[in-house]
């Protein structure tokens, strides 16, 4: 049912996704200069010498929206447990993806001559590593749920 548990993870998963596209990632150091990284581009990189050298991002918000839409759509198929199952464990492969593309991008700008190696990253940075805790507990609950159903079938 949607009222258990697992939606209100589920839906606190597509919560913070939400809230990452709107806040920074990643911020960098050139020089006197501070610029962000964010879901879907580099932010304060006006004054900065080497913006083509910047990478170009395109992974970030197509992982993004595609673990926010399956996050939802696994919050509407409470009928069909195994199906939400196998929906979660796509989200959790690609929730690691954006972890790693995020680090990816960090390590990637933060050689870069004028960059300092100071990297800071910011609060939005950390809801991907959230996220899979809240899809584990989702999974969690949704197996007891199914074992809960099958011992009330066997008693039948």
């Amino acid at each position: 049912m949607i009222q258990r548990v697992q939606s209100i993870y589920l839906f606190l998963v597509f919560i913070l996704i939400s809230i990452t596209v709107f806040l920074p990632v990643i911020g960098f150091q050139a020089g006197d200069q501070v610029f962000y990284m964010s879901i879907f581009r580099f932010d304060g990189v006006e004054n900065i010498s080497f913006v083509e050298k910047l990478p170009n991002i395109w992974p970030l918000p197509i992982l993004s929206a595609i673990l926010g839409i399956t996050s939802l759509l696994s919050l509407f198929r409470y009928h069909n447990r195994r199906q939400q199952l196998m929906l979660n464990m796509f989200n959790l492969l690609i929730n690691f993806g954006l972890l790693i593309s995020i680090l990816f991008y960090a390590d990637f700008i933060a050689k870069f001559a004028e960059v300092n190696d100071k990297v800071e990253y910011q609060i939005a940075a950390y809801f991907p590593i959230i996220t899979v805790a809240l899809i584990i507990l989702a999974n969690r609950n949704i197996r007891k749920d199914d074992n809960l159903v099958k011992e009330s079938d066997r008693l039948r």
